[in-house]
């Protein structure tokens, strides 16, 4: 299955923007943040550049829901799923 990986904010310093990573069937969100890690050269296990996967860190929102809302990275991928990685903003 091929799924479409969008990154935003810092991040994209690290990985870039725009991925198309494929997976076997069933796999799941933590299975394709190690594929992107892996495909960008991160050696880090559990972080993408800086930023920890799973946790408070980075978001990651499967077809426009946070995946922490769903069963976090353990959330089940489909064929033609789009993923966005990004970094929690704060401001005041």
């Amino acid at each position: 299955m091929e799924i479409t990986v969008r990154v935003f904010g810092e991040l994209t310093e690290t990985i870039g923007n725009r991925h198309t990573i494929t997976l076997e069937d069933g796999a799941n969100i933590r299975s394709l943040t190690r594929r992107v890690a892996a495909q960008t050269g991160q050696r880090r296990q559990g972080y993408l550049g800086e930023y920890r996967i799973g946790g408070n860190e980075l978001a990651i929102l499967l077809n426009g829901r946070n995946v922490e809302l769903l069963q976090g990275l353990e959330t089940k991928l489909r064929d033609g799923d789009e993923v966005v990685l990004m970094i929690y903003t704060m401001g005041g």
